[in-house]
């Protein structure tokens, strides 16, 4: 078979070396002149692709699919599909696949991270150290996590990992707000499912981890930060526009709030002047959360199930249903 007789997979950024090195063995990899919508549509049309491999810069949108009448699978490397419009991808016979294990771990660990570090003013104690200001320590006590109560905002791979560490190693308590009941985990973890407004104003440490959708966006706000105890941990690494990060900032600056972990953002880089950027009782990452070697060779495997739909296989991990 030539190289253009192969599949073409349009692969919007880089992934790991040894899932690269597969899908160019059984397709040819086309990429894109920039992550806008304009380019990825041409690129799509020029080279007549058959996959998209897409991580988290540009979408998939109808007029991406519209530009590409070969497509038969949209490969998303990581987890949140917001960026693709899945109804589109269906109506047209699309699969769309992701890896929805490959951060568990990589996220999970971050969250604890940025818990563990509100909790026990890591950040002030250390700069106050570096001060020699020893007297810190009297005017910022720390927090301890037994016997807290933990409210999980989404009981999916990932916070239910984040609950586990909780109960097996801070002997905390567990409430969970989601649209599924899991009796398995409530019984495992003696969790309970509640309303989102119990949780807010029963929880120690708030942790999101649901997707973003038009259920979820603005999710958390003034309303709901004010539910929340002044003592209480606010954590988010799932999609930054579930959270109004300008209320957010407000409700720490203003002491209704201990602190807040921030991994995500709306936009992705916040504005310079943004308030949030200027409470020191919030923890910022760059959306790094899952930036680890380990979740990118996991995120890579989407690779797998691309192919796998290439061959005219059934994907293992899909996001929706195709009938052929």
């Amino acid at each position: 078979m030539s190289s253009n007789e192969r599949p073409a997979v349009l692969l919007v950024e880089p992934i790991h070396a040894k899932y690269l090195a597969l899908l160019e063995k059984h397709a040819r990899v086309v990429r894109p002149g920039g992550f806008d919508e304009a380019s990825l549509a041409a690129a799509a049309a020029e080279h007549r692709i058959d996959a998209i491999v897409i991580r988290t810069k540009g979408c998939v949108s109808k007029k991406i699919l519209a530009a590409s009448p070969r497509l038969k699978v949209v490969g998303r490397h990581g987890i949140g599909v917001d960026h693709i419009n899945i109804g589109a991808a269906t109506a047209r016979g699309i699969w769309v696949v992701n890896t929805p294990a490959g951060s568990l771990t990589a996220v999970a660990e971050h969250t604890w991270m940025m818990i563990l570090a509100l909790s026990k003013f890591a950040l002030g104690g250390d700069a106050a150290v570096r001060r020699l200001e020893f007297n810190f320590r009297d005017r910022n006590k720390s927090l301890e996590l037994r016997g807290k109560t933990l409210g999980v905002i989404g009981l999916g791979r990932i916070g239910t990992r984040v609950a586990e560490t909780a109960v097996r190693g801070f002997g905390m308590k567990v409430l969970y707000n989601d649209i599924v009941k899991y009796p398995a985990k409530e019984r495992r973890l003696r969790a309970r499912k509640v309303s989102l407004k119990t949780l807010l104003a029963q929880s120690d440490v708030v942790t999101v981890h649901t997707p973003l959708d038009a259920s979820t966006r603005g999710l958390i706000g003034t309303r709901e930060l004010a539910r929340m105890p002044p003592h209480a941990l606010l954590i988010n690494c799932a999609r930054g526009a579930i959270v109004d990060t300008v209320a957010l900032a407000g409700a720490l600056s203003s002491a209704k709030l201990r602190g807040a972990g921030i991994d995500v953002f709306d936009p992705e880089i916040p504005p310079p002047r943004h308030p949030l950027l200027k409470c020191g009782n919030a923890i910022l990452s760059p959306h790094s959360a899952a930036q680890t070697p380990e979740a990118n060779l996991n995120y890579g495997a989407v690779v797998l199930d691309v192919l796998r739909v290439l061959a005219g296989k059934r994907p293992q991990f899909p996001l929706n249903e195709i009938k052929r």
